[in-house]
């Protein structure tokens, strides 16, 4: 069990929190809990959030040197400081916190060699949010539906998953769209999934992939602008597209080892029943080709972030240079 798992079943809490990783879902559902069980829902006062990268340590320390008014806690929220990956003198300051004060730190990416992440490591409560297995998320989405009201069979789980991939906050979304969809029937049966689960899918990425790897950029621009008919955001497209160049890295480094199906789903994060697919596109492209696609998603994530284009403008872009291979 998660130390914060453990926390929160017995409702006794560090006074530091870092959670961070790529399921962003259960990344927020941590620090809701937290914030649910060391605050009251009202009492703004004694909360307070900081949300970017400009953050310095001095605002944070001096913040945590408020005493709570009328609580027994104050609680410091910091979202995205990126302390955790960079040198940062946000270590000297914490031993002084008063016992009132309650921190917690939600990063997307950490260094474990930092000496921030060293010291919430030793003193604190760190917790790491993976990408769950699929059993785990099998049970996940019937409970999901249960507490809807509403049934769903293995057989359309794994339809579900085929479709919508294992992230999830895009299951959660997809899910959130069928229970609506289903209304008053109890059971969420396969015509729903094809119905309504027809947005952010990993389909259509496998579509556009394949698209890029054949070189046919009339088709990859469709999909993309498909996908942004169906109210998809341009960023969120980036980020699948580029979690799938993950994925298909890590098959074909893993199938260079000769793993067999099962270790190569559990390896890459990934269905089993989806490990055919993604090892056929993976043989489509170069190791270095992939690479290539991930730094210019970078670099043009970063133009979009600091206002040099927009956010559409930019991922078109992005598919222009990986379908030209520049």
């Amino acid at each position: 069990m998660l130390q914060l798992e453990s926390e929160l079943k017995k409702n006794q809490f560090s006074h530091f929190h870092l959670i961070y990783g790529e399921e962003r879902y259960m990344v927020r559902y941590y620090k809701n809990a937290l914030i649910k069980r060391l605050t009251q829902p009202e009492d703004e006062m004694n909360r307070t959030f900081f949300r970017n990268q400009d953050i310095v340590e001095t605002q944070i320390a001096e913040a945590a040197q408020v005493l709570p008014f009328f609580a027994e806690r104050r609680l410091l929220i910091v979202e995205d400081s990126r302390f955790f990956s960079k040198s940062n003198e946000m270590t000297d300051y914490l031993e002084s916190f008063p016992d009132t004060t309650y921190l917690i730190f939600v990063e997307q990416e950490v260094d474990r060699r930092n000496r921030l992440f060293k010291w919430f490591h030793k003193n604190g409560c760190v917790t790491e949010c993976v990408r769950q297995p699929e059993k785990m998320l099998k049970e996940w989405v019937a409970g999901y539906a249960k507490k809807a009201g509403k049934a769903i069979s293995v057989s359309n789980t794994e339809r579900l998953l085929e479709r919508a991939g294992t992230d999830m906050e895009l299951l959660s979304h997809e899910l959130d769209k069928l229970i609506g969809y289903a209304g008053e029937r109890s059971i969420i049966e396969e015509e729903d999934i094809l119905a309504v689960s027809s947005g952010l899918t990993v389909s259509k990425i496998f579509d556009m992939i394949d698209a890029v790897a054949t070189g046919q950029k009339e088709t990859a621009l469709r999909l993309y602008h498909d996908l942004l008919a169906n109210k998809e955001s341009p960023m969120s497209i980036l980020y699948l597209f580029s979690r799938h160049i993950n994925i298909l890295l890590q098959m074909l480094e893993c199938m260079g080892r000769g793993m067999n199906k099962n270790e190569l789903a559990g390896k890459c994060g990934i269905p089993p029943f989806t490990v055919a697919k993604y090892t056929r596109q993976a043989q489509l492209f170069a190791r270095n080709d992939l690479l290539k696609m991930l730094k210019n998603r970078v670099e043009y994530e970063e133009m979009c972030k600091t206002g040099q284009m927009t956010d559409q403008l930019s991922v078109e872009l992005f598919l222009i240079q990986a379908l030209t291979n520049s």
